[in-house]
């Protein structure tokens, strides 16, 4: 039996410049791994280009990305700016038109949902619905003039509150008689949660009387109260004609009831009518 040292190597075969043979390692085989060995400069070439074909896919496409983004950044600015001038536009109007409301006016506009998209215009103007008021809680028109496109109308919600001075009875008023400016006391809110007409200056409350009972603390509205007759019809009346820097007296018969502030008939004793505006005094001016 030959020993494994002889099986495994052939000391001939070596002297001889052969490969030893391997149990299990036919010459095919060999021949394959010799012909991977050819072939492993040409793979690593292939590998070499195809990352670089995949980097530079990437760098196109991180290209794409940036200026995709550039691109919706500049439309989100312009959404913005259109966005801006119709906020400036709805707040300039409420402005304007409420200039003469009593008391500090504080003006809260809701700006737009940004998702929305507003076509440019080069000019804008706000408005109102036809009655609607500028009072509290309400809407503000926007409407584009000038446009490439077609023109638009939006709206925005607004809350307008007045806050100022108004009049509340300081005690019971009995149907009938007369507010006087002791029976009211002033007190300080927002004007806009009140009813509509509320009196906000003791001067309304000249010549009124009270409509019906008003308990302590009623707010005090026009229709709560009534004009007190100043001048009934017969009575005499003592009549007052006023020019430039001079006056006439004169007593006459009043041919009508009047309130303050209202024309009245008055017949002087020459028979002549002559018409004049009744006082809180219960006389009557005329002037020239």
């Amino acid at each position: 039996m030959p020993s494994v040292r002889r099986g495994l190597c052939n000391d001939s075969s070596i002297k001889r410049g052969k490969s030893p043979l391997i149990p299990g390692l036919n010459l095919p085989v060999m021949r394959r791994i010799g012909h991977m060995k050819q072939l492993q400069p040409q793979i690593v070439m292939m590998l070499i280009v195809s990352l670089l074909w995949l980097m530079s896919g990437s760098a196109h496409a991180a290209d794409r990305t940036v200026i995709a983004n550039q691109h919706a950044a500049g439309a989100a600015t312009a959404g913005n700016d259109m966005h801006s001038r119709l906020y400036q536009t709805a707040m300039q109007y409420v402005q304007s038109q409420t200039q003469g409301y009593p008391g500090k006016v504080n003006i809260e506009i809701q700006p737009l949902d940004s998702r929305i998209r507003i076509a440019e215009c080069a000019l804008m103007e706000g408005f109102t619905v036809q009655g609607a008021r500028l009072w509290g809680k309400t809407h503000i028109g926007v409407r584009c003039l000038q446009s490439d496109t077609k023109p638009w109308t939006l709206y925005v919600q607004a809350d307008v509150q007045v806050w100022g001075e108004y009049a509340v009875t300081g005690l019971p008023v009995s149907q009938g008689s007369p507010v006087q400016t002791t029976d009211v006391v002033m007190q300080s809110g927002d004007l806009s949660k009140l009813p509509a007409g509320i009196i906000t200056d003791l001067s309304m409350l000249e010549g009124k009387q009270a409509a019906l009972n008003l308990p302590l603390g009623t707010v005090l509205r026009p229709e709560l109260l009534k004009s007190v007759p100043v001048i009934k019809q017969g009575q005499t009346v003592q009549l007052n004609s006023r020019g430039d820097g001079f006056v006439i007296s004169a007593d006459g018969t009043a041919m009508q009831t009047a309130n303050v502030g209202q024309v009245v008939d008055v017949k002087v004793s020459s028979g002549q009518i002559v018409k004049g505006v009744a006082q809180s005094s219960g006389k009557v001016d005329v002037r020239f």
